[in-house]
């Protein structure tokens, strides 16, 4: 009896937002269908449906949520979410509303089967509700912690590809190629993060985005102090009418001494955080094996 209310309850749920679906976006499938016929009316009788499920069912189908998303999403967590996705290189090709979408789901789901725990198990209702909060807040949480780690994997990697991207540079263009020349070699000769992002900023370059926006596009992605630094020199000397070679060399002899400090104050802080596990951990162990047989003698001996 509850299996059969809980499977009629989520089918109604299911018809109600199919039925809301509809309504929002019905203007918009007529559209689409209208240009359909105008476009292909050949196929219209052919009765065949090209295309695997995932393109013709659930692509559409997300694509149709986004708008809902959209709106019942607050702007400020949105715009947070598609800066953290930018910044992470957005893993798995997601988007910002298909994140949100897939947590608003997971969320209903989570809460469905913990009700349906509820119906059949009858725990008290204040476990039910906490239980309900631990699972929306991991749901929550979880994609912000994924894309922190993600955005800061790749800002280190970052960061120690940095000056050997930049030598590369410098020596194409002390050789006579032009800046965006060096680039086009940076990409054919170099991988990883940095060569990825610098591929996008030649394409961009190359489809009519001046060398400006390119830049700042890619500073939006990668949000790097030196990386930063290195590109508003270029931008300067470019402005300017300076040498881009010396600019480079300059800009690789200090990203270099920056990294140098860098590894200098993490083997000084060392010493500090060998600390705890050695007083832990490692200074008991040594005193047990060095101790523990003179105390065993000395409890037989006054025993």
């Amino acid at each position: 009896m509850l299996f059969a209310i809980f499977i009629s309850t989520f089918a109604t749920v299911l018809c109600i937002m199919l039925l809301l679906l509809h309504t929002l976006f019905k203007e918009k499938l007529e559209i689409q269908k209208r240009l359909k016929s105008f476009a292909a009316p050949q196929d219209k009788n052919s009765g065949l449906i090209e295309g695997t499920l995932t393109d013709r069912i659930i692509k559409p189908l997300i694509r149709n949520t986004n708008g809902f998303v959209n709106r019942i999403t607050p702007k400020n967590y949105f715009e947070q979410m598609e800066r953290r996705l930018k910044e992470a290189g957005s893993p798995m090709n997601i988007s910002a509303s298909g994140l949100i979408f897939a947590q608003l789901g997971l969320i209903t789901a989570a809460t469905v089967g913990v009700l349906y725990v509820w119906a059949v198990f009858r725990p008290p209702l204040l476990k039910v509700l906490v239980v309900i909060s631990i699972l929306a807040g991991i749901i929550y949480i979880f994609p912000k912690l994924y894309l922190k780690q993600k955005i800061l994997q790749r800002q280190k990697e970052i960061e120690k590809s940095l000056p050997d991207v930049i030598d590369l540079l410098a020596v194409s263009i002390e050789a006579g190629l032009s800046f965006d020349g060096a680039m086009a070699k940076l990409v054919e000769k170099m991988s990883g993060v940095l060569v990825q992002e610098f591929t996008g900023v030649l394409r961009e370059m190359r489809v009519g985005v001046s060398k400006r926006d390119a830049f700042k596009s890619l500073i939006e992605r990668v949000p790097v102090p030196n990386l930063i630094t290195f590109i508003g020199a270029i931008l300067q000397a470019d402005q300017l009418g300076v040498s881009v070679g010396n600019v480079l060399r300059i800009q690789s002899s200090l990203t270099r001494q920056k990294r140098r400090h860098r590894a200098q104050e993490a083997a000084m802080k060392a010493p500090i955080k060998m600390l705890f596990p050695m007083v832990f951990f490692i200074l008991p162990t040594i005193f047990i094996v060095l101790l523990g047989p003179v105390l065993i003698r000395m409890l037989e001996m006054f025993g």
